[in-house]
């Protein structure tokens, strides 16, 4: 579009769908050609997962013209109770991995600080400069920054954000002047996987990296890609976003005997949060709580998720 003067502006684009009630929705989901047995009981689920959630589990099953493109059509016999129950099962998944993860980071994050703080027999070692390389989304500075905001260094006494604090955090800030900051083991309590992901990365002594890696039986290179994999993992598990059906952006680095799939599917993070599990923690059980979840979802469900019918057969999941 040309102005009076003469210059070209864009043709901006307005969204315009407007709010649909619930019986709306499910004459929408109808023509569409999603069976809906029960309209009452699919107003209810609507309410409590909310029609834009659950659609994306019916991505799968939708239709495709020639150019493969969508036609806004489901597969014939899609219903709508299938992909509610598919939904409550992605949850139980993401569950069980939050449960996995929360166990990785917490031992990571103590490797990293046990074996960094005896090294340079210091309690405070994240705070020499010496000890990272810089890119450019990490500086020293930038980490010290990150600290002091999970710590509320800067809180006023007696503040709301003060009574925040950790108890362990709040007890260092008002006995200690010296060093500036708490040290590691407290910060570890406070500091997300992410932010450790990026302290490993960042870590300019190869051969630090190394002796954090062999604890976990893996190069360097695989462990900062896991951590970095788990990181994003975990931040979907957290924020509720659907598995089922998902093709992941970020892709693990490939370990000698993981069985990973060409398509980067769930299977191949769970490859990784179990190699790493059944380092940390020989005798746990996740894998078969994993399983039997998997177990109530038919072949055709699984492939969903990158996983054969009968994938726990594999040698991978044996030794």
């Amino acid at each position: 579009m040309r102005t009076s003067a003469g210059f070209f502006m864009p043709n901006f684009r307005t969204f315009s769908k407007i709010p649909s009630s619930y019986d709306q929705l499910l004459d929408k989901l109808a023509a569409r050609g999603l069976l809906i047995a029960n309209a009452d009981s699919a107003k209810v689920h609507l309410r409590n997962i909310g029609y834009f959630r659950l659609i994306g589990y019916g991505l799968p099953f939708e239709q495709y013209g020639e150019q493969g493109n969508r036609i806004g059509q489901y597969a014939e016999n899609t219903n709508f109770d299938s992909l509610v129950d598919i939904y409550l099962t992605d949850r139980k998944v993401s569950s069980l991995l939050l449960n996995a993860i929360e166990r990785i980071e917490i031992t990571t994050r103590n490797i990293i600080n046990h074996e960094l703080a005896c090294k340079y027999n210091s309690a405070h070692w994240y705070m020499d400069p010496a000890l990272f390389k810089e890119s450019d989304d990490f500086t020293h500075a930038s980490l010290l920054n990150e600290i002091k905001r999970h710590t509320l260094k800067n809180a006023e006494v007696g503040s709301e954000r003060e009574g925040k604090r950790e108890i362990f955090i709040h007890h260092y800030y008002n006995h200690y002047d010296q060093p500036e900051y708490p040290p590691c083991w407290m910060v570890a309590e406070i500091f997300p996987l992410g932010s450790w992901s990026k302290v490993y990365e960042h870590l300019s002594v190869s051969k630090d990296r190394k002796i954090i890696s062999r604890q976990l039986d893996l190069a360097p290179a695989t462990l900062q890609s896991w951590l970095h994999s788990i990181t994003y993992l975990r931040n979907m598990c957290a924020h509720h976003s659907r598995l089922f059906g998902r093709k992941f952006v970020i892709r693990p680095n490939e370990a000698k005997g993981t069985p990973f799939l060409d398509e980067n599917r769930l299977f191949n993070f769970v490859c990784i949060v179990y190699r790493l599990l059944k380092k940390i923690n020989p005798g746990s059980n996740w894998l078969d709580a994993f399983h039997d979840e998997l177990e109530t979802l038919d072949s055709e469900l699984l492939r969903h998720y990158g996983f054969s019918e009968n994938w726990l057969e594999e040698e991978f999941w044996l030794e």
